[in-house]
């Protein structure tokens, strides 16, 4: 009997302890480790972000189209629309190795056709792409390649804004081929890749592309916007007119399709901004503060364009409202994740001031931009990047040094320079290049032509251009639509 007490009392005393153990135990079974959690954590907000930025496209193309004739309207949308399908192909044949290829701190060499024949879903991390490993570690190098592809688009989207209603379609395409292919990736290299010169030398500030996005699409875009020329009748614009009298017309007033659309586009954009700067943190735990400096440089944009207009007492318009906010938004997308809630809005702020002070001066310099592409990108584009040296200090893991303001706004002014004069003269040579070409094929395909259909306005009256400049007109000719194509809204494809 003793002996059945004790074994009861060790049974009962065996489940206590099992209780016990069961309570204060935590668990282990199936527990994944932490850092591969984290990794994938990572890996969902890239592909998360990268779809926000992709969303972009739409707004850029609602954006456009609205602030365009309606009679422009479907060209510019099958600008928008194609002009992604070019950087896709253009980024992965030969940027993406152009731009994170091992090689030197000026260019890369390895990774073009990235991963083409590479069996699916194999992430091989293999020699090409050491700069990978230290950009994004843990990271599938599928998700980089998505991730930097949409900021590709996004740079080429910019400028068919700048040169809207006049600019041939071919040209278009083919000019947007070039600078992902090899403009963009080559600057983007210099200050996002730890080779880079830029980086390692000036220790380079741009957190997400103030100067790697929007200034190289919005200079590439002003440049193209000088060659092609203003729309016919703005400001009294005449392209058949000689040299000194194109702008002695009536000046002819340009109304917009529909504003309702561009508005939705300001709302899409500021929507794939939240993507475009939150997925560029290196921890998903510093996106929130990411995604609040840029809305409220975004807001802040807005409300001081619509002050700045209201203290002069001038009738605002809608499109500097929306342009007021996107320029808040490329503003502080250099520095983002290093400034303070307050820096912020002071960068918004600006910017908007900006955006009045460059659209005068493109006014006065007779530059046409239908839609403000250029103030908005390239404008906010260069006063962010200086912003980002003028505000940030030392930031672990994203600025490891102490920061010497003068020193970093040095940096920041050299990279400026060395960037836009890059693309400058590249753009330049790209649009030459292509209008030449198709100068070239369509003067051929003009000869061949019966005599009563060739286009005589723009392929037989030239003596009256000599010299050098006789090659800009024929570039000018090359990538600007004829007379009746403009009339008619049409692009030479689409109409």
């Amino acid at each position: 009997m003793a002996i059945a007490i004790k074994s009861r009392y060790r049974y009962i005393g065996t489940f206590i302890v099992g209780i016990m153990l069961f309570i204060l135990i935590k668990p282990v079974i199936a527990q994944v480790p932490e850092a591969k959690e984290i990794a994938s954590i990572r890996t969902l907000w890239l592909i998360i972000a990268g779809c926000l930025v992709f969303f972009m496209n739409a707004g850029f193309a609602m954006l456009e189209a609205g602030l365009c004739q309606s009679r422009n309207a479907t060209n510019v949308l099958a600008k928008n629309l194609i002009v992604f399908c070019v950087s896709i192909l253009a980024f992965w044949i030969l940027g993406f190795g152009l731009m994170f290829g091992d090689g030197n701190s000026w260019i890369g060499l390895t990774g073009f056709f990235f991963k083409a024949f590479d069996p699916p879903l194999q992430d091989s991390f293999n020699l090409g792409f050491a700069s990978l490993d230290l950009l994004y570690p843990e990271q599938p190098w599928m998700v980089v390649f998505f991730f930097q592809l949409v900021f590709a688009g996004t740079t080429a989207t910019i400028v068919s804004g700048a040169m809207a209603e006049r600019v041939k379609f071919w040209a278009f395409f083919w000019f947007s081929f070039l600078l992902v292919a090899i403009a963009y990736p080559l600057t983007g290299r210099w200050i996002w890749n730890p080779d880079g010169w830029l980086i390692n030398n000036f220790n380079f500030i741009d957190f997400a592309g103030s100067t790697v996005v929007h200034s190289v699409g919005g200079m590439a875009g002003l440049v193209g916007a000088i060659l092609v020329g203003p729309r016919r009748g703005w400001q009294g614009y005449n392209p058949d007119q000689v040299r000194g009298n194109r702008f002695s017309a009536s000046s002819q007033a340009f109304g917009y399709y529909n504003l309702s659309l561009s508005t939705l586009g300001c709302l899409i954009l500021w929507l794939g901004w939240l993507g475009f700067n939150g997925g560029s943190a290196i921890s998903v735990a510093d996106a929130p503060h990411v995604i609040a400096t840029t809305m409220l440089s975004g807001a802040s944009g807005g409300i001081f364009v619509l002050l700045l207009r209201g203290l002069r007492s001038q009738k605002l318009r809608l499109p500097l409202v929306i342009n007021g906010i996107l320029g808040g938004l490329v503003s502080i997308t250099a520095s983002s994740v290093y400034v303070s809630l307050a820096v912020a809005v002071l960068i918004g702020a600006v910017g908007s001031l900006w955006i009045i002070i460059i659209e005068r001066l493109l006014a006065k310099l007779l530059i046409d931009d239908p839609v403000g592409a250029i103030p908005v990108h390239l404008g906010c584009g260069i006063w962010g990047t200086l912003a980002a040296g003028l505000f940030v200090n030392q930031f672990p893991p994203y600025i490891d040094a102490p920061v010497i303001r003068l020193e970093q706004i040095f940096a920041q002014t050299v990279g400026i320079l060395a960037i836009n004069s890059t693309i400058l003269i590249l753009s330049f040579g790209f649009w030459l290049a292509v209008g030449l070409t198709i100068y070239a094929i369509e003067s051929v395909n003009n000869k061949l032509k019966p005599r009563n259909s060739q286009r005589i306005d723009d392929y037989e009256v030239n003596e009256k251009y000599q010299g050098l400049y006789r090659y800009f007109h024929y570039a000018r000719t090359g990538i600007r639509v004829s007379k009746q194509e403009e009339a008619q809204g049409s692009d030479g494809t689409f109409s």
